[in-house]
């Protein structure tokens, strides 16, 4: 068995904070002036109207973010990174994949017969309020930039990613999980010092 140093890295990018709904106090105003009596009167009313846009983000402190060791790229690994989110709408997350699996760093070409890239999966699972849920797997190739399959595939925005129905202000539940049951793909894994990949995670409000 090739034992090899893994890193997986997990960045996040926080995209669409705020939406273009209107978010301006809106005022109007009417008036009428009642003459007579002592002393005269007037009466003026006044109608206020405001709205609030929809915003999201990561919680600060509680993001997906930093640098994990899977150890052993043949063998099986299972790494939850819990994060919160606060969004005062229904939100959307994204995931990308720099490589699409863990690749062998500094190896441009392999020998037939051997491979340079070891695939995984990710769980995505967020909570809001309520007990609202939404949890969705997908195999790491489907997640790179150019990539379809996967119902997270990021950069997130109001339409693309796994969406949350709920608002979520900080709900404890969220996470990533990176796992593999091992590696079973028909090429031999080509020594290397590290096999690594990189994780881009996004979030914006939903429609």
């Amino acid at each position: 068995m090739r034992r090899a140093l893994c890193r997986l890295s997990i960045g996040f990018t926080l995209a669409a904070l705020v939406t273009a709904l209107p978010s301006a106090v809106q005022a109007q105003t009417s008036g009428s002036a009642v003459i007579g009596g002592s002393p005269p009167e007037a009466t003026l009313s006044v109608t206020v109207r405001a709205s609030v846009g929809a915003s999201c983000a990561f919680v600060v402190g509680n993001a997906p973010a930093g640098t994990y060791s899977v150890g052993d790229v043949e063998g099986a690994y299972s790494i939850d990174v819990p994060f919160s989110l606060r969004c005062n709408s229904p939100s959307r997350v994204g995931v990308v994949s720099d490589n699409g699996g863990l690749l062998a760093a500094g190896i441009p070409a392999v020998p037939t017969g051997y491979a340079r890239l070891a695939p995984y999966q990710i769980t995505l699972r967020l909570a809001g309020l309520l007990g609202s849920t939404a949890q969705e797997t997908c195999q790491s190739p489907t997640l790179t930039a150019s990539a379809s399959g996967c119902t997270f595939r990021g950069p997130a925005t109001s339409t693309r990613g796994l969406r949350l129905p709920a608002p979520s202000l900080g709900t404890a539940g969220s996470f990533l999980r990176i796992s593999s049951p091992g590696y079973s793909e028909p090429g031999i894994l080509i020594a290397s010092d590290a096999y690594a990949d990189r994780l881009t995670v996004t979030i914006s409000p939903a429609t």
